[in-house]
């Protein structure tokens, strides 16, 4: 696609050189970082993945979107790993964030504060960390910004670009429960962009509805032979209807996303600036208020699912910090401007992205030290090295265990642990599912299941288990694996 009319040949080069800083500091970051399955829900992802590849196209697990695993299908056909195809699908999606992220501050607040949410965008431990996971935010959020983007273009630029953003917000769609609901955010959001000066720019909405409505109709009749009903989000219809009526805890999650993880996750000096960027003037760069309000309520929109979902973790509102990162690129860029015009020296205007720079740094800096300070890894790498340990020294056989990761890494499927159940309970549960192991870890099982606190002290358990494997590979993360006796059976030695 050619550039927007009005961008100068600047573009080309801000956005090679940006793409290819964001790509170098999260290869980086891969590298520096030992990475394994840390949620039960990337092996949902590699299972649906792993599904697609044997053809089954109808059979998978419909509530998980089909978009990145069908992604990491694809890239496995390649790469032999397809945990490490997964990270990769992951990897080129956060990458290539920079560029809807670039191409939209610079609509909202031109080049100069473009270049700093490229920046920004580039250098972000937090997104490069998950660049490098199993999992579909990198993907959603690069899909989320070029849909908004590319639907700005199609209303203030040429009605053609609304066939681009009626297939990212498709994809979006595809890629993340929340996404049907963001794509019918558009149509307010047009109200907002256009208002009653500029309602002949609505007509761009036609083919924009018309493409949105054939995307849509083709997929319900897929979902027919996947779920036996036609419906356009059968993922999120199913997250709507079982949260919305836990009133008490969308009001924990509002509290939790809104007064602690995202300011956690701006941290002082992107919410500093935002500050700035949202409230002060700007004689260089006037300000597009009706622009700027369209893309905050896709923001608000994308809050508010998460809120619903209960969702308080930050990956959920990934799209809106970054939103709120663009306000605080203005007003870097504004407080640059200031102090050049104040003090004639570019080393003091260049104060504000120093500053950024700086504290970017000393965040990966600080994840990367407690990786490999001997403390206990923040992912659980010790279900990895327990996994393969049963995949080379045991007989295949189903494994009681509350985390399915080393499940996952042994080959072996897992049934999980009744966390309400004693231990004799569970042990005989265990059998009646046949089941061969029974799997106890320290950072998450004894927590969550305490009838089985007591198998971390190998002396203490029942004789209807015989001890296979006991190691603690880093502090506080124990893992032991037991095998469960048939009845009558004797331990070994």
């Amino acid at each position: 696609m050619e550039p927007l009319a009005g961008k100068n040949e600047s573009l080309g080069r801000d956005l090679a050189l940006f793409v290819t800083a964001a790509f170098l500091f999260r290869a980086g970051f891969w590298m520096a970082m030992p990475r394994v399955l840390d949620t039960a829900d990337a092996i949902h992802y590699l299972d649906v993945a792993k599904a697609l590849l044997a053809c089954d196209f109808f059979g998978y697990e419909a509530r998980i979107p089909t978009l990145f695993p069908a992604l990491t299908a694809l890239v496995h056909l390649a790469v032999p790993d397809i945990e490490v195809a997964a990270r990769l699908v992951s990897l080129a999606a956060s990458t290539l964030l920079v560029i809807p992220v670039y191409q939209l501050s610079r609509e909202l607040h031109g080049r100069p504060a473009a270049v700093l949410s490229a920046i920004t965008i580039s250098i972000w431990p937090w997104l490069a960390d998950y660049g490098c996971r199993v999992g579909p935010d990198a993907l959603g959020c690069t899909l989320w910004f070029s849909a908004v983007w590319l639907f700005v273009c199609g209303l203030r630029r040429n009605w053609l670009w609304m066939l681009p953003a009626a297939a990212a917000f498709f994809a979006l769609h595809l890629a993340r429960n929340e996404g049907t609901y963001i794509w019918l955010a558009a149509l307010p959001a047009a109200l907002i962009i256009c208002g009653k000066k500029d309602r002949r720019r609505l007509l761009a909405l036609l083919p924009f509805a018309l493409v949105s409505a054939g995307l849509l109709l083709l997929y319900a009749a897929y979902m027919k032979r996947v779920v036996g009903t036609a419906t356009v989000s059968y993922p999120s219809t199913y997250m709507i209807e079982t949260h919305l009526a836990a009133h008490k805890e969308i009001a924990k999650t509002f509290l939790k996303l809104f007064g602690e993880a995202i300011p956690v996750m701006l941290g002082p000096v992107l919410l500093l600036f935002a500050g700035v960027g949202f409230f002060e003037r700007s004689e260089e760069q006037p300000r597009d208020m009706r622009l700027e309000s369209a893309v905050l309520f896709f923001a608000a929109a994308q809050f508010s699912l998460a809120v619903l979902n209960l969702s308080p973790a930050p990956r959920y509102v990934m799209a809106l910090i970054i939103v709120v990162s663009l306000w605080s690129a203005r007003g870097m860029a504004h407080v640059s401007t200031q102090l050049r015009a104040a003090t004639q020296s570019r080393v003091v205007a260049a104060l504000p992205v120093a500053a950024l720079i700086a504290v970017m740094m000393l965040g990966t800096a600080v994840a990367l030290a407690t990786e490999h300070m001997g403390e206990r890894p923040r992912e659980p790498r010790e279900y990895k090295e327990a996994g393969l340990w049963m995949k080379t020294h045991l007989e295949p056989g189903p494994i009681v265990s509350r985390k399915p990761q080393v499940g996952f890494y042994a080959g072996m499927t897992t049934v999980g642990v009744p966390a309400d159940g004693s231990l004799p309970e569970i042990i005989a549960w265990g059998r009646e599912v046949g089941a061969r192991y029974l799997v106890v870890d320290e950072r998450y099982t004894a927590q969550l299941v305490p009838a089985l606190r007591a198998l971390l002290n190998p002396p203490d358990a029942p004789q209807d288990l015989s001890l296979l494997y006991d190691a603690t590979p880093y502090p506080a993360a124990r893992v032991v694996v037991y095998e469960i006796l048939r009845v009558g059976e004797e331990a070994g030695p």
